[in-house]
């Protein structure tokens, strides 16, 4: 089965496994919420090209990076692409495909700034919980002492999801094995409708007996791991990324360094 997390194999190494979970488990937080909430392209961009810089320096997996952005890329245009058509005052340029449609450059910035900030974030993101195997991503939040309440949540989507959708797809493509032809939307979203809804009451039935099988063996509900001692180069680490924004927040003109940059370049 395809999975569609993000995680590594418990049996598969990078070099950032000697980095303690909860510790990479932050760091893609400092790195993205400067970003978000400053808005500043020349800021956004230096922090891509960082992670990309620690990607190829710990040889994580990009292909499988790119596949997972892959899925929800669509989307993303989606958000972005019709902020040039209505937003701003200063036309860039105009099409005239028998109706002249007006582009704007304020909504243009804005479209490029915010697509950027949205592909930075997911790529950050699946860059670091691609050093993470699942149980270190359940052992982070945990440590991190996220509400049990949420923890379990997010331990059943991150779960079913995947398994949900899979058996979806093998059930239409032996549904269109035997014959069967949908071609309109709204009776493939039916179909999708119906087949979810009785996948995830059968996995509802499977998942009580389960918990109760595990309560007879002794289970208390609580979700424990064998501790793992957070170490002196870990803390230094995230200061060290804490350290960097900063620098690159208060004290480092990005503008003037890409500009300068870009005129040496024309030389």
């Amino acid at each position: 089965m395809e999975s569609f997390l993000p995680f590594r194999h418990e049996n598969e190494y990078t070099y950032l496994s000697e980095i303690h979970p909860t510790v990479r488990f932050i760091i893609p937080f400092i790195l993205i919420i400067p970003f978000l909430i400053i808005k500043d392209i020349y800021l956004t961009i230096t922090i891509l090209f960082i992670n990309l810089l620690l990607l190829f320096i710990f040889q994580l997996k990009l292909k499988r990076i790119l596949l997972r952005i892959k899925k929800i890329f669509i989307l993303i245009i989606i958000l972005v692409i019709f902020l040039p058509l209505y937003l701003g005052k200063t036309i860039l340029f105009q099409l005239n495909i028998g109706v002249i449609i007006n582009i704007y450059k304020e909504g243009f910035d804005l479209a490029i700034l915010l697509f950027l900030r949205i592909f930075s974030s997911i790529f950050i993101f699946m860059t670091f919980f691609s050093s993470l195997t699942y149980s270190e991503f359940i052992e982070a939040i945990t440590k991190l002492r996220v509400p049990l309440i949420f923890t379990g949540s997010l331990i059943i989507l991150l779960h079913y999801i995947p398994i949900l959708a899979y058996s979806n797809r093998r059930i239409l493509s032996a549904q269109e094995l035997r014959g069967k032809k949908i071609t309109s939307y709204w009776l493939k979203l039916k179909t999708h409708a119906f087949i979810l809804g009785k996948t995830i009451l059968i996995n509802m039935d499977r998942s009580e007996q389960l918990y109760e099988s595990l309560k007879m063996r002794g289970f208390s509900g609580k979700i424990t791991f064998i501790p793992k001692r957070i170490k002196f180069l870990d803390i230094l680490i995230l200061f060290g990324f804490l350290f960097l924004i900063f620098l690159l927040v208060y004290f480092i003109n990005l503008k003037e360094l890409y500009l300068g940059v870009a005129d040496i370049l024309n030389l």
